[in-house]
C-alpha cells in the first residue's frame, strides 16, 4: 500500500493526538465517551450511526452530555 506524504502526515497527526489524550490520564469510560464524541463530528452519517450502534449495544453507560 502506498501511502502519500500527506497521508502519512495525517496519520502522525492522528498518532500524536491520541497520545495527548492518554498522557492526559483518561480512563476507560471517558475513551469511550470521546469515541462517541468524535463519532457525532463525523460527516459521513452511516459510519457514526454505526459507531454509536456498537456502543449501546455493549451498553456503555457513558458519561453526562458535553457542556459547552
Amino acid at each position: 500500500m502506498n501511502m502519500s506524504e500527506n497521508d502519512l502526515n495525517s496519520s502522525k497527526k492522528c498518532r500524536e493526538i491520541k497520545r495527548e489524550i492518554l498522557r492526559f490520564g483518561v480512563n476507560q469510560l471517558e475513551i469511550q465517551q470521546l469515541i462517541k464524541l468524535l463519532a457525532l463530528e463525523l460527516e459521513d452519517r452511516d459510519m457514526m450511526l454505526s459507531i454509536v450502534k456498537a456502543l449501546e449495544e455493549e451498553k456503555v453507560n457513558l458519561l453526562i452530555p458535553e457542556e459547552d
